[in-house]
């Protein structure tokens, strides 16, 4: 949309406490994390504490090969952001915050659809210097099976991983 876009200072100061049964990595924040995007002319501001966690960019590696990316790195602000909106449903499920905060202008919270979310990983992508094109197919992947996930919980270390 014309005029929306998104912005943050950094990437989220994290560490890995673990893997999934998959094999994928899990991430906490260690440092407080803000972002904020502009979508069809509405301000969100994220907020994510310290502890939150989160299982990174957790699209299928297969995904990744044709993507031409790592989980990691640029990845991180755009994944952390996607997930935090996908585990409380847009902000409609409440235990799935965690501490986390969305607000607009005013500081009043607010909720938001899968299809913004998803716009907010394709956009905070190519603001961390991701190109157009990989972008579009992480945004693609997504919109085709994201709804799977949408509002799931948290993602669970495996025993004996987490230190």
């Amino acid at each position: 949309m014309k005029g929306d876009h998104v912005w943050y200072e950094k990437q989220p100061e994290h560490r890995t406490i673990g893997k999934t049964e998959r094999d994928g990595m899990i991430e906490v924040t260690t440092a407080p994390w803000y972002c904020q995007w502009v979508y069809q002319g509405d301000l969100r501001i994220l907020t994510v504490p310290v502890g939150y966690v989160w299982d990174g960019a957790s699209i299928p590696r297969v995904a990744w090969t044709a993507i031409g990316l790592t989980p990691g790195g640029l990845m991180d602000a755009p994944s952390l952001a996607h997930d935090t909106l996908y585990r409380a449903a847009g902000g409609k499920k409440p235990s799935g915050w965690h501490g986390c905060r969305l607000t607009n202008k005013n500081g009043n919270v607010v909720q938001v659809g899968r299809a913004e979310a998803d716009w907010v990983l394709r956009e905070m992508a190519e603001y961390a210097g991701v190109r157009r094109a990989r972008s579009a197919v992480a945004y693609g992947v997504v919109r085709a099976f994201g709804a799977l996930h949408w509002g799931g919980p948290m993602p669970a270390a495996r025993k004996g991983i987490v230190p």
